[in-house]
């Protein structure tokens, strides 16, 4: 992958929980999507690079866990994306992505796991936290919360239908690569 130069942060989670939606909500085009979207599992292949302006990159990785694609293909994403995860030096923060419908994976909690190894920075972000009455949304993210032994403020809800979280969700994006990027400063 190209070297931007540029702080970055990665979409990552399980296959179908919308990350591709999501990114394209952050970007904040409704009228353009930027990412395909597809209701079919594994629809993102690739590890896709996306440039903001001079501000930062983003890349959204393919899901793990179900997709239709055959199990080598699976192996192979899982080590491209732990290689990436690994080397990545302009890698600032990692958003994991999980659905606000669904308990907590035991993928999820290992991909956590994995990232805090390596000492990369994570956000948690439930997405379709609008298929959820207003209770049962907080009730998925406090049990979300305890199951993935996350900060008191994550995950953060965020729905791309409608907009729910997107400024929170930028807000400590902004906040993760900022404090990321004056550590590095000082090093």
């Amino acid at each position: 992958m190209p070297s931007l130069r540029l702080p970055e942060f990665t979409l990552a989670g399980r296959s179908n929980v919308g990350k591709s939606s999501a990114l394209n909500t952050l970007a904040g085009r409704p009228n353009k999507k930027i990412a395909k979207v597809s209701k079919t599992p594994g629809s993102t292949r690739l590890i896709n690079l996306y440039r903001l302006g001079n501000v930062c990159t983003i890349t959204d990785l393919p899901g793990y866990g179900y997709a239709k694609v055959s199990k080598e293909m699976q192996d192979d994403w899982r080590k491209q994306i732990e290689a990436y995860m690994r080397r990545r030096e302009e890698l600032k923060l990692a958003v994991l992505f999980v659905d606000a419908q669904r308990d907590p994976q035991e993928s999820d909690a290992q991909l956590l796991d994995f990232l805090e190894a390596e000492a990369k920075s994570t956000l948690v972000v439930a997405t379709k936290a609008d298929k959820l009455a207003k209770q049962a949304l907080q009730s998925s993210l406090e049990y979300l919360r305890e199951s993935l032994a996350l900060p008191s403020d994550q995950p953060i809800a965020l729905s791309s239908v409608t907009g729910l979280g997107k400024r929170e969700v930028w807000g400590a994006i902004n906040e993760i690569c900022t404090r990321s990027a004056t550590i590095d400063g000082e090093r």
